[in-house]
Parts: C-alpha cells; structure tokens; sequence
C-alpha cells in the first residue's frame, strides 16, 4: 500500500505534497478525493481537510490507513 502512496503523492522541498493520482478516503466530514495535479499544504484546508498534515502523518508511519483508496 504504502508504494501506491508513493507513486499518488511526491513531497516537495517546501514541506508540501505534489498529487500525481487521485485517492479517495473518508474522513470525519464525509468522502473527499484527492486531485491529480494539485499541491497540498499545511494549514490550507481542503473541503474542511489539512491534507498535507494527513499526509505527512502516513508517511512519517510509512502506512495508509483503513478507508483510503487508491483510484
């Protein structure tokens, strides 16, 4: 799982994260799926999401949690 990560998301310099495939999840405010070709950033809410700080989180684990599809 965690090299589908990989290939969805790539981490840049600045601390965010580049989206390269769309992966849909669910989260305490309802489905949200990611978009190819955006750049997630800490402290910029996504659909009432910090994406980047989720994402910082599975990397730093090197694991996706339950519930996140790859699409």
């Amino acid at each position: 799982m965690i090299e589908k990560f990989a290939r969805a998301f790539v981490r840049d310099n600045d601390g965010s994260w580049f989206c390269r495939e769309p992966v849909h999840f669910v989260g305490y405010h309802g489905p949200f799926t990611t978009t190819p070709g955006v750049t997630y950033r800490k402290g910029k809410l996504n659909q009432g999401y910090d994406v980047a700080v989720w994402l910082d989180e599975w990397h730093s684990q090197q694991l996706v949690p339950i519930g996140v599809q790859f699409l």
